[in-house]
């Protein structure tokens, strides 16, 4: 008797989609295992069926059939969402377009209107109107280093105060003393590298010639 498998779920399309009437590679290679179902409690909370175990060929093949299947599951389903977002995003931007155009035509005739009453309130700055309320608000002073090197190469010579000397801690170093040397570093945490398991399909057969 087989042992309990973990359940597949294999209808990854529409129930229509005449993509989810076909077998998966898992359920032709290996039936006896794509058929099995994860074993639930009863009511009683009685002890679950044996665990399943890989430890044949055949098993270990069926579980990375179905981890392949599951990956590309994944990804079809991203690029579906990518697909979907790229599609929204642009409707988004062409749909918004001509409210945005709106939005900046209305406010450049708005603007000189809006100074001149603000300036004449005394105490408020806001200038208040049957449809709604306008101001104006500073904007933040904007600074973008186009030349990080150049402008740090002058700044050296003529106005260290504007050059910061970042401290950053070396992370190769610090590895070599915690884990290497076991030596306590405080504020900084690590850990050996453990291992992980990697499932890639086998290369595509040479075309006979």
């Amino acid at each position: 008797m087989l042992d309990a498998l973990p359940h597949i779920d294999e209808t990854v399309e529409a129930p229509d989609s005449p993509v989810s009437l076909l077998p998966s590679l898992p359920n032709i290679l290996f039936p006896d295992f794509g058929i099995a179902q994860v074993p639930t409690l009863p009511d009683d909370l009685s002890p679950a069926p044996e665990q399943f175990t890989v430890d044949t060929d055949s098993k270990a093949s069926w579980a990375i059939a179905c981890i392949l299947e599951a990956e590309e599951r994944i990804s079809r389903r991203k690029a579906l969402a990518d697909e979907y977002k790229a599609k929204l995003d642009a409707w988004l931007d062409t749909a918004s377009r001509q409210d945005d155009n709106a939005i900046s035509y209305l406010s450049f005739l708005l603007e000189p209107y809006v100074r001149d009453g603000v300036s004449k309130l005394r105490k408020s700055k806001t200038l208040s109107l049957p449809t709604g309320t306008a101001s104006m608000r500073k904007l933040p002073d904007r600074l973008e280093i186009t030349d990080a090197t150049e402008a740090i190469a002058y700044c050296d010579a003529e106005h260290p105060e504007a050059v910061i000397v970042k401290k950053e801690l070396n992370k190769s170093v610090l590895k070599d003393l915690i884990l290497k040397r076991a030596e306590p570093i405080p504020g900084v945490e690590a850990e050996l590298g453990g291992e992980k398991l990697y499932v890639k399909p086998l290369p595509p057969m040479p075309k006979q010639k």
